[in-house]
């Protein structure tokens, strides 16, 4: 038995010395298109993103956005299904409490595509310094809505949500929100799926800004 326990181990050693680069390759590959399948099915899955960030926990009532919104929005990925998929964010001031929840945002923000995020007036101030969101003026006429535009730079990157209907019958707990629209995914500007999906954060967005 001992020497059939050396055995193996001498053949798997001497496996791993004549192989190993190939091994390498093979679970760097396996690695990758398992990142690309996972990216790729999550985009299928949904007809926008929106992407809900705040320091204090939010009501069950705020993600009831595909209650509100399913009957408008395009179905995008044209599985006969409209859906929003929302994810929430929970990070305050302190960043050691809250590095999974500022992981997972970084995340978001490098994955781009159309996702539209609804945040506080701290994570406002967090997001508002990322070269990450579309100019407004691409998809609205911002002179339309005044002093609820914010700018960065001379850019309206955001929307004061102030005062929305919606919001409001959603029962989130502020009104002091903000909207933003991530950028598009490089080389995807005439991709149909892709340009679907920023109308429907369009719709979203437009319908937001209706206030009380």
């Amino acid at each position: 038995m001992e020497k059939q326990k050396e055995s193996w181990k001498s053949k798997l050693e001497n496996f791993w010395y004549y192989h190993k680069g190939t091994c390498l390759v093979a679970l760097f590959v396996i690695i990758i298109l398992s990142f690309i399948a996972t990216n790729y099915t999550s985009r299928l899955d949904t007809d926008i993103n929106i992407s809900l960030v705040s320091e204090n926990i939010l009501s069950e009532a705020t993600i009831n956005f595909n209650t509100i919104f399913a009957d408008k929005i395009e179905d995008a990925n044209g599985d006969g299904e409209p859906l929003i998929t929302i994810s929430r964010l929970f990070i305050g001031r302190g960043n050691e409490d809250n590095q999974d929840e500022l992981n997972l945002l970084e995340k978001q923000l490098a994955n781009k595509g159309a996702t539209l995020f609804i945040v506080d007036a701290l994570n406002y101030e967090r997001l508002i310094k990322k070269d990450a969101f579309c100019p407004l003026d691409e998809f609205f006429s911002v002179e339309d809505y005044g002093d609820r535009v914010c700018y960065r730079g001379d850019v309206p990157i955001a929307f004061h949500l102030g005062g929305s209907k919606v919001l409001a019958e959603m029962e989130f707990v502020t009104d002091d929100l903000y909207a933003l629209l991530l950028f598009r995914r490089e080389g995807e500007e005439n991709d149909p799926a892709e340009n679907a999906e920023y109308r429907n954060a369009v719709t979203i967005l437009d319908a937001l800004m209706v206030q009380e």
